[in-house]
Formats: C-alpha cells, structure tokens, sequence
C-alpha cells in the first residue's frame, strides 16, 4: 500500500509542477506580446508598476475593441459571402440590342383528324366503322385538348381500365402540324419546336428554354437564332404570325417557357389583332458569372440544379414544383410533365387532380423555392385592336401582329462589393477599434514564429546534450540497501569500541 500511495503522490506533485510551468509559460508570453506589439491597448495590460484594477480596466476595453473589430468584420464577411451585388437601372438605350419575344402557340382543337384512326386502331384495334370508335374519339379529344386546370372531361373515363395507355405518346401521335406564316422583322426564319405544354401539345419559337419541353428534341441548327434581337431604331421590331385555324399565344421570355396561368390571346379565322408590347429586360455586368450562384442571387440556363432538367428556367423550376404536389395530392404526375421523375396518371389520376386544380395553381399555397433567372425579359401588352374581316381573301384566315416597343430603361446587375472592398473594411474595422495596420498582424504571425522556433530550438538542445542516466530501483531493493548500510555502519562502530578496549585508546 505504501509503495503505491509513495509514486501517486510523486506523480501528481510532478503533474502539478508541469502545469504550474505551462501557466507561467503562457503569462509570460502573453507579457512578451502585450510589451512588443504595436496593437492599442495591449502595452497598458502589462506595463510596469500597473494597479491590478488599471491591468483589468484595460483588459475589458481592450476585450470591447476585439469584440466589435470581429462583429464588422463578420458583418462585412457576410455581405461578401451572400449579398455582393446590386440591381441597377440604365438608360444608355440607343445603343442597345434587345430581345424579340417567345412565342408559344397552341391550336384550340389539337388533335389532326387524318391522324385519329392510325392512333386509335394502334391502341384499341378499332376501326371507324366500329360503334365504339365514337366512344374512343371522345376520350382522345378529350385527353389532347385538355390543359392541367381543366380536367372535368375525365369523370367519364375514370373508370374504364382499357384506356390506361401512354396519354403523352396519344398526345403526340394526333398532334396537328403547324399550319402558320410567320414573318420576323429581322427577315430571319424561325422553327416551330412541338411542344408538350401544360396547355397541351403546342409550338414554341425563339425560346432557348424549350429543349426540356420539346417532343423532338432540337438540335444546334433550329435554334442557332434563338434568341432574336433587334437594334434600337426608328424601325419597328415585330413578328406577324397567319393561320388558319383558332389558336391561342402565349407571349413570354426568350429565356423561359410558357406560363399558362399568365393572359393568352386568341385568334381565330377572319380577325386581325394587333398587339404592341413593352419590354423590361435584366441582364449581368462584368464578373457576375464568375460569383457563386448563391453569391450573385440568379441562375444562367446552363447551370440547372440537376441532371432532369438541361436548361433553367424560372417557369421549368415551377413546374416541377407543381409535379411533385401532384404526386403528393394523386400519386402520380400529370402527362404534360412526362421529362419530370415520378409515375404518370392514368385517366382516373387525372380525373383525381381536377379536384386541385386551384391549389397546383398556387402550388399548394407554398412559395416554390426558384431562383430567378441572370438573363431575363418580361413583355407586357401596352395597347391592342381587333378587325374582323367579313369578306374578301381575308376571311379564311386570321393574323396577329406583335411590335415590341424600343426599351428605354433596362436592369443589371452588378457587383458592388468585391473582395478588395473586403479587405479594406477589415482593415477599417481593426485601424478603428484597435489601432491596427497590416504590419501589426505581420508582427502577430512574426512573434508566434519567434516563439514556436525558439521552443522547438531547446527540445533539440536538450535531446542532443549528454544527461545523467538515473536508474530505477525498486522499494523493497532499496530498504534492503538501506538496512544493510545502516548494519554495517553498527558493526564498524562496534569494531572500534573493541579497539578502545584493547588499546586503551579513544577512536571518537
């Protein structure tokens, strides 16, 4: 027991005496720095002949300065980090190019009466002499000109199982062919992309967002002017467009596709709408590209958040919002979604989300977290008129006419606090709070060099000097060491009391 007790005492004196070192260590360096550095404030901490009370004043304001030094910096690091650029108005317009409009068109009947028998005989083997072929008429009309707020037409085929087929593929296979002229402006010649829409199969024409949407997809060549520009001039910038058929537009950005919740207009044989357009356009100044997108606050197309979609856009991001809330209204998706993930309704699907139509909307009531788009252009129509042509070679055919007003004020944004701004409010908040300059964090990095070197400099001393070896020895070795010097002390002893005797002579 008492060997034990012996080295856990001699441990922890000595576990004692190394802290009680590294303390003294510390202090003393902290005094080496407060004395030597050209901070404000450190010098008063330990300057000779200081009160106790004057050290600890000084100590609070110095803590005080450091505090607010480290909250504007932290400030200024989170604006670098999430907020470093602002949106700007100009108006050096005369010297612009500004975008012509999308546009999505998309027929009122959309389904080609020389293509229904093929896609009914294909699917349910039925020929139109059949009594049900105008049964199957019916539930194709229905499925291809329905859009994603109107699905009431359903309620009748909920139920029938034989018509749980491919309702995209059906879409596509009866699609009319586009049947319009249309006349840029610029002389350029556009192609007609077909679409699926939430609005059913459509066309989209000058839209770079429409590779996600399109049924065939289009290749470099068709969208090698998407999208059109035209300069600021006295001439107008226009588009007509001739059909032959009722048909509804959609006029959006070139950046986007088509919003079905947003005004369309109609035209049909016989009218002739004109229609002018304002435009406000945002773009991005110099090294806004190179900003993280969570930095600059906007998408560029080509930087889509996954591997679903190839392009981005502010409407695309929305739509598959609305998808996900129908899988989690119905359990499934509609159609016009096919390129998203996630099954796809069937007829009685479908006839399920017609019960939410206002709420997939609104998305549910849920803000859908889309980030907006770095290149953009909103159109708004300013003014319109209407004639309807009775007679005459007009008659048959109807036309519409959208000129884009010259923009005259346009957004960008643009960077206003760069990394050098960083620098120098860091270097304001510790010049104002502390007094301190670049050369002062020098001397911080120099005199925690000085100390690391110097530390490391002793311990190779020392490893490299010749020390004492001490040997240990074992407690009960050493009692016994102990006992058997103390016996030889007495017997020695005892040996010169008997040469006093003999000799008659004192040894002491």
């Amino acid at each position: 027991m008492y060997p034990v007790r012996y080295y856990q005492e001699k441990e922890q004196t000595s576990l004692e005496k190394h802290g009680k070192a590294v303390v003294r260590s510390v202090l003393r360096c902290g005094r080496d720095f407060c004395l030597e550095t050209t901070i404000h404030g450190f010098n008063h901490i330990a300057a000779p002949g200081r009160h106790w009370i004057e050290r600890l004043l000084w100590l609070i304001i110095t803590s005080a300065a450091i505090w607010g030094a480290i909250g504007v910096s932290s400030g200024q690091l989170q604006r670098y980090n999430e907020n470093p650029t602002v949106i700007t108005l100009e108006k050096d317009f005369r010297t612009w190019l500004f975008n012509l409009p999308a546009i999505t068109t998309c027929y009122v009947n959309r389904v080609a009466a020389t293509k229904l028998p093929k896609a009914i005989a294909d699917r349910w083997h039925v020929e139109p002499s059949d009594p049900k072929y105008p049964y199957y008429v019916k539930f194709v009309t229905t499925v291809a000109n329905s859009d994603l707020f109107h699905l009431e037409g359903y309620e009748e085929f909920k139920d029938d199982e034989s018509l749980n087929v491919d309702l995209y593929q059906l879409v596509v296979d009866v699609q009319p062919d586009p049947q319009m002229k249309t006349t840029w402006s610029q002389s350029s010649v556009t192609k007609w992309i077909p679409a699926l829409t939430e609005a059913g199969a459509c066309y989209i024409t000058n839209s770079i967002a429409a590779g996600d949407v399109a049924i065939v997809k289009p290749t470099a060549n068709d969208t090698k002017n998407f999208p059109m520009t035209c300069k600021y001039s006295s001439l107008s910038c226009y588009v007509i467009m001739e059909i032959d058929r009722e048909a509804d537009f959609y006029i959006h950005s070139p950046f986007d596709v088509a919003d079905i919740t947003q005004l369309k207009t109609s035209v049909y044989a016989s009218l002739n709408r004109l229609s002018e357009l304002s435009v406000m356009e945002t773009g991005c100044g110099q090294g806004v590209r190179e900003l993280r997108v969570r930095r600059r606050g906007c998408r560029y197309a080509d930087e889509s958040p996954n591997e679903v979609n190839k392009v981005y856009s502010t409407n695309t991001c929305r739509l598959a919002c609305r998808s996900r809330l129908a899988i989690k209204l119905c359990g499934c998706k509609p159609f016009y979604y096919n390129y998203l993930e996630g099954p796809v309704c069937t007829p009685a699907g479908m006839w399920c989300l017609s019960a939410h139509a206002q709420q997939l909307k609104v998305n549910g009531g849920v803000k859908c977290a889309c980030s907006p788009q770095c290149l953009d252009a909103t159109f708004r129509e300013v003014v319109s008129s209407e004639e309807i042509w009775g007679k005459g070679p007009f008659s048959t055919r109807g036309a519409i006419r959208f000129t884009v007003q010259p923009p005259r004020t346009r957004y960008t944004r643009e960077i206003v606090f760069y990394f050098q701004d960083l620098v120098v409010s860091f270097g304001g908040a510790a010049g104002l709070f502390l007094g301190a300059s670049f050369i002062s964090f020098v001397e911080i990095f120099y005199f925690g060099m000085e100390r690391i070197l110097g530390l490391v400099s002793r311990r190779t001393q020392k490893t490299v000097a010749v020390t004492k070896v001490h040997t240990y020895v074992p407690y009960e070795a050493a009692r016994i060491m102990e006992l058997t010097s103390i016996l030889e002390n007495e017997r020695k002893y005892e040996q010169l009391l008997d040469a006093q005797q003999i000799y008659g002579r004192s040894y002491f």
